[in-house]
């Protein structure tokens, strides 16, 4: 808005234990607080979710608040979760309507440690 990003959405190809191929993780999302409750977030969500559904993506899953990924079509899948995430707040949305079944990883620039997979300090 005037030249200044207001808000932002990231999807990143996650990878399924079952070997399920061409699913998506949503998030980060953000908007700024003070354009935030006008619809922002929303519209960021709705058309990634179409953009992924013309890449002929699967699906895709997330780690959010459970009150506000439901309207999007997401859901909690017992079949599916993510190590140290309780489930109530890991949700997918299967775009195929194949529910894959096993842990989901998020790419390694995801973690939340500070450490990255294979470096060792010196």
């Amino acid at each position: 808005m005037d030249g200044r990003v207001i808000g932002h959405i990231a999807f990143s190809p996650v990878t399924i234990s079952d070997g399920t191929p061409n699913w998506y993780g949503l998030g980060p999302v953000s908007v700024l607080p003070e354009h935030q409750r006008k619809g922002i977030g929303k519209a960021l969500i709705e058309e990634g979710l179409s953009r992924l559904r013309d890449m002929n993506a699967q699906g895709c899953c997330l780690v959010g608040h459970p009150d506000y990924y439901r309207k999007f079509g997401f859901t909690n899948l017992p079949e599916l979760v993510h190590g140290g995430v309780p489930p109530e707040f890991f949700f997918a949305l299967s775009f195929d309507g194949h529910t894959p079944q096993g842990t989901v990883t998020f790419h390694e620039g995801f973690r939340a440690d500070g450490q990255q997979e294979g470096v060792r300090e010196a």
